[in-house]
């Protein structure tokens, strides 16, 4: 999904760069902020889902669980700094083709 979120801003900044208008790199800071939200709310309902699961059944993770677990709990800040980044895009991103 965070590919997702980063393919329409490279794509955007092509077209922008060829037009000459930053419109197209402008909007899809917005995309990029919805992607990064998407994510980051998708990750945080999957991991709850998980550790109920896994207290439920009394038994300690496995591996693999404790290893994804480990995985998405870095995933915030990919996501923090996507929006971030999405904002400055979203809010400025047409002043760089001016």
């Amino acid at each position: 999904m965070m590919v997702l979120a980063t393919l329409p801003v490279i794509v955007s900044a092509y077209a922008s760069h060829v037009t000459g208008d930053g419109q197209w790199f402008q909007r899809s800071g917005a995309l990029m902020v919805l992607f990064a939200v998407g994510v980051q709310y998708h990750r945080s309902y999957w991991l709850r889902c998980v550790e109920r699961q896994a207290g439920r059944d009394g038994h300690p993770p496995a591996p693999l669980v404790r290893w994804i677990g480990r995985v998405w709990h870095s995933i915030p800040y990919v996501c923090y700094l996507a929006i971030v980044m999405g904002t400055l895009i979203w809010s400025y991103g047409d002043l760089m083709f001016r």
